[in-house]
């Protein structure tokens, strides 16, 4: 199975390249995240002709998550259990019968004096505690999507620039090493332990692509069950490149 996370910045601007990535038809299950668009106002209509379920957590103008899967999508929950949450930045389900996915756009939190910034924090405690109960699961779960973290310096083409910045905050990259030292996998980094690839380039000033300045924000974490089926996990920078691109690149797990 091929699983691919992507944050598709509006998927009302960018819908001709998020149709061309249906139409190749490669993915099994596609994650969605910051689909700036509530669920009355999603576009299925476009999607109609690509033979994938479809399931949507929007909010007008900001955040929404979703998932396209060839396969069955059921025990579905939208929202952070146990935290009230106005935004839609969670969905759980059951692909297929028997892999869980939590697919997540955690909240960006601007700069560390931002109040923002105390609302990631807490929407990433509360994550915390929930993911505890799937860690040592016999079931196979998967964390994914866009986590505003780039957990360590090889993850910030400019690291110094970045100081202050709620992506490389020491107590954001902190909770999210916790996750990795109780035992979850960050997949990629595990198959590239030296390797400098980036997930998210901006669209302003120089070719942020071509010269390779970015940051890696989006994520595939494996419980114990989970990683035992991996196969690979790989950087697609093929919707960055798209003539009306989404700021994030793909990243895709096989399992």
């Amino acid at each position: 199975m091929k699983i691919l996370t992507l944050n598709i910045n509006s998927i009302r601007a960018h819908a001709q390249s998020f149709i061309d990535i249906l139409r190749e038809g490669k993915y099994d299950t596609i994650l969605v995240q910051e689909l700036k668009v509530d669920n009355a106002n999603f576009p299925h209509n476009l999607f109609d002709d690509f033979d994938y379920n479809i399931k949507v957590f929007g909010q007008k103008s900001w955040n929404g998550v979703a998932v396209f899967s060839k396969h069955s999508i059921e025990d579905t929950i939208f929202g952070l259990p146990n935290y009230p949450d106005v935004n839609s930045r969670f969905m759980e389900c059951l692909i297929g019968g028997n892999i869980r996915i939590i697919n997540v756009y955690m909240p960006n939190g601007e700069s560390e004096d931002s109040p923002k910034f105390q609302y990631k924090l807490e929407w990433m405690q509360y994550f915390t505690k929930y993911i505890e109960q799937f860690i040592d699961s016999e079931e196979a779960i998967i964390l994914a999507g866009d986590f505003n973290v780039a957990i360590s310096d090889i993850d910030v083409w400019d690291p110094k620039g970045y100081v202050g910045s709620s992506i490389s905050a020491p107590a954001a990259r902190d909770i999210m090493q916790k996750w990795l030292d109780s035992g979850w996998v960050d997949t990629w980094r595990h198959i590239h332990p030296d390797k400098v690839g980036f997930t998210w380039y901006g669209y302003r000033g120089r070719d942020t692509v071509g010269n390779n300045q970015g940051l890696r924000l989006d994520y595939f974490l494996t419980n114990k069950t989970a990683q035992n089926m991996v196969k690979n996990c790989e950087i697609d920078l093929c919707p960055r490149k798209h003539e009306k691109p989404t700021d994030h690149c793909g990243l895709v797990l096989t399992i």
